[in-house]
């Protein structure tokens, strides 16, 4: 139950009724003793508009508990929980009752099993729309611990019932009804985890995540591995990316480990219940038409020799290691930021190992949208900017510039909200519809892969009183594609992950190498 502590209580009204704040605290505190308190009013009105406006309260607020105190607002709760999966525990209190207050208390206290359902977001149904047997689309990561405390079954569960919707599952979509996330009463977060002895990461990485989930059972689960030859152990996680995007699934992380409450970013994400609006006019109309004109015009992708069809869902992962400090300081002396210049590495490399067949490598880089309003929110909050990487013969600090310069003026002239808005604009057809045009822009014929660079701490990280000395962002392929990497700024380190299709296995293994050995080449160059 999340209200173990000292949780926060919000009583909410139209301001129609009255009612003694001081009284209700004593109430309160008596039954959870250093709770806080707070009233919030909206006006009264049907339970659709009344729902919306307790939404942004609640996204504003982000109490434990609710308290109604007028019949419209206890109508707006329960179409917030019809409509967008609110599951926090609500009760109504009619305040001319002398004696309903503590009952009510009563009612938080012990709450009764809710169903709870969430129609997905645009930008989360396209990850179910496009996903297929052979291209899960499911998102995730690779934590490695330091010689020390074993992570547990227990803790690992809890990490990830830290993500909003971890608990539920998805129902299919039909010809009228859009994928809905559904509430699975009594689940336990230990279900979704177990606990494996392999001696070697690489293969324990490949196995966990070459298992799809089945989201019409569960969107979620853990793995926690030990007994890996260099005494170390692992937490391997994975959800669908329907249910989050790379910033949910890191806000989530960080948000369990012993030291959160230093980091103000790094507090749990929850759903939004109030709506985000569309990001993509948030910076006003010029920009977006500039963006989606340079969408219409970027064409079809180049041929890669990774495109193809994906035949089933085995995967391989190759993770490595760059030394952050020398990636920050060749990406100085190329005056490119170290994003750009990781995105330039894998260019070089692919380059280096063979692989381009052509000039051009178009990868579509998601790009946050994000706004100081949905900074903390659950979910997918991208947009996407196609950058064609230059894989032709040239010197790495000059690629790196052109990838730069490529990069900026796709961020600078509007695209990742274009990108966003075109996924909404998606959402409002007929779910069929909808379904059918996800996958035509979401494929091979757009991009031929997938990658990212993400910020982290750079700082240690302790879990338990462990250390936490790596984590890799992985992602999903795309249909028709068969290559994806992320990459992730973590302490001293800069982590990559590279995820390919299994027959690909040999190839992310050369790429890895060889970005590896570009950064150890640059940092031999640097003056001493």
């Amino acid at each position: 139950m999340r209200t173990s502590t000292a949780p926060q209580l919000l009583v909410v009204s139209t301001g129609t009724t009255t009612f003694d704040l001081t009284t209700v605290r004593e109430a309160v505190h008596r039954v959870w003793p250093g709770a806080g308190v707070t009233a919030r009013t909206v006006p009264p009105g049907a339970p659709g508009p009344t729902g919306r406006r307790l939404g942004g309260v609640l996204d504003e607020d982000r109490p434990d508990l609710v308290l109604s105190t007028h019949p419209a607002t206890t109508a707006g709760l329960d179409w917030l929980r019809r409509r967008r999966g609110l599951d926090l525990p609500a009760a109504s209190w009619d305040p001319g009752d002398e004696d309903g207050l503590a009952r009510a208390l009563h009612r938080l206290a012990f709450p009764e099993v809710r169903t709870a359902t969430r129609r997905l977001p645009a930008a989360d149904a396209l990850f179910a729309h496009v996903e297929t047997p052979a291209v899960p689309q499911q998102v995730g990561t690779v934590l490695v611990f330091e010689p020390g405390p074993t992570p547990t079954v227990d803790q690992a569960a809890t990490m990830l019932a830290t993500v909003p919707g971890a608990l539920g599952r998805f129902s299919s979509a039909t010809a009228c009804r859009a994928t809905h996330w559904c509430a699975v009463p009594d689940r336990q977060a230990s279900e979704l985890v177990d606990a494996v002895v392999a001696p070697d990461l690489s293969r324990a990485v490949d196995a966990f995540f070459s298992a799809p989930l089945q989201p019409a059972h569960s969107v979620a689960a853990a793995r926690v591995v030990t007994g890996l030859a260099d005494g170390r152990s692992a937490v391997l996680v994975k959800l669908h990316h329907a249910l989050a995007d790379g910033m949910t699934v890191l806000q989530a992380l960080l948000s369990d480990t012993d030291d959160a409450a230093r980091l103000s970013w790094a507090s749990r994400p929850a759903w939004p219940m109030g709506g985000v609006g569309v990001p993509g006019l948030r910076g006003g109309l010029r920009p977006v038409l500039s963006g989606l004109a340079r969408l219409a015009a970027a064409g079809r992708a180049p041929h890669a020799v990774t495109d193809g069809e994906v035949p089933h869902a085995g995967r391989h992962h190759a993770l490595v290691l760059l030394p952050g400090r020398a990636v920050r300081s060749a990406a100085r002396a190329a005056d490119v930021g170290a994003a750009e210049f990781v995105l330039a590495l894998f260019g070089q490399a692919w380059h280096d190992v063979g692989a381009a067949g052509g000039g051009r490598f178009r990868l579509m880089v998601p790009w946050s949208v994000r706004g100081t309003d949905s900074l903390r929110l659950a979910g997918n909050h991208t947009g996407a900017v196609s950058v064609d990487l230059p894989v032709d013969r040239m010197d790495l600090p000059r690629r790196a510039r052109l990838v730069a310069t490529a990069l900026r003026s796709r961020t600078d002239t509007g695209v990742p909200e274009a990108g966003n808005l075109v996924v909404q604009a998606l959402g409002a057809l007929p779910p069929a519809l909808h379904r059918a045009l996800a996958r035509r822009v979401y494929r091979r014929d757009w991009f031929n892969a997938v990658g990212t660079v993400m910020p982290g701490p750079r700082r240690e990280v302790r879990w338990h009183d462990a250390v936490m000395s790596e984590a890799y962002p992985v992602l999903p392929l795309a249909p028709g594609t068969g290559l994806a990497w992320g990459a992730l700024t973590w302490g001293p380190w800069i982590t990559v992950c590279v995820t390919v299709r299994a027959d690909l296995a040999p190839l992310a293994d050369s790429l890895t190498d060889r970005m590896t050995s570009l950064v150890a080449d640059s940092a031999v160059r640097e003056p001493s």
